[in-house]
């Protein structure tokens, strides 16, 4: 049967991983402003670059659309949106207070099984030592999704790991940003002990608090100098 050329293309389980790849790649060039705002994408050049076909390019492109890091551009691409002060305070804001619900409730729970966690820890503290950007934030990730997942509500989670993945994450290379991964290995084995031990909750609620908001300044810093182009 031949198919009609009109016919939709419909992706493949290959074109699918490729995609998810690329998305991944794009996501945190964005988030980290090594492809600053205002920058246009296009689908056969990065396609070319990539040296993939046209497709996984094109729907890792409009995933990231739909989650309001791109702007689609009609017979142009795709244009990375240039984030606001205030849309990073807010996301900030919702995470800590969704995290923090997550965390005090499998605080008053506890956890006995933190392997996973664990082995998030060490690859987090792994990452800092060798100077390791995009693995300190892809465990950091994995890190929080596996403590999120343990508290048992999925939308919840869903939610967290979609604004996690929207914010950015300007000044992540910059001295203070290295400074702050440094800060971060103790707090990420502090939260698994707390598990362990059923913390106080108040001791449970202001560790998270400040795991997630000493983050906020160095973000805000960067937007607020106009620096969102380039990681500093």
């Amino acid at each position: 049967m031949v198919s009609s050329p009109n016919a939709a293309v419909v992706p493949t389980l290959a074109d699918i991983n490729l995609r998810e790849q690329v998305q991944q790649r794009l996501r945190l060039d964005i988030v980290s402003g090594e492809v600053g705002p205002g920058t246009i994408l296009s689908v056969p050049s990065l396609a070319r670059t990539l040296g993939i076909s046209t497709t996984p390019v094109r729907e890792a492109l409009l995933h990231l659309s739909a989650d309001g890091l791109l702007q689609p551009l009609r017979n142009r691409g795709f244009c990375v949106v240039e984030p606001s002060l205030a849309e990073l305070r807010n996301l900030f804001e919702v995470r800590v207070q969704l995290e923090t619900s997550a965390f005090l409730k499998l605080v008053q729970s506890g956890l006995d099984d933190v392997s996973d966690l664990t082995a998030q820890a060490d690859a987090i503290a792994r990452a800092v030592r060798d100077g390791d950007v995009p693995l300190y934030l892809a465990a950091d990730r994995a890190f929080h999704q596996e403590l999120l997942s343990r508290a048992g509500n999925p939308v919840l989670t869903g939610i967290v790991m979609k604004l996690r993945d929207t914010m950015r994450l300007y000044g992540i290379k910059s001295a203070a940003g290295l400074a702050r991964q440094a800060e971060s290995v103790p707090e990420h084995y502090r939260i698994i002990e707390m598990l362990r031990q059923r913390a106080e909750p108040a001791a449970a609620a202001a560790l998270m608090h400040k795991h997630i908001m000493d983050w906020e300044p160095i973000f805000s810093n960067v937007l607020l100098e106009g620096g969102g182009q380039r990681p500093r």
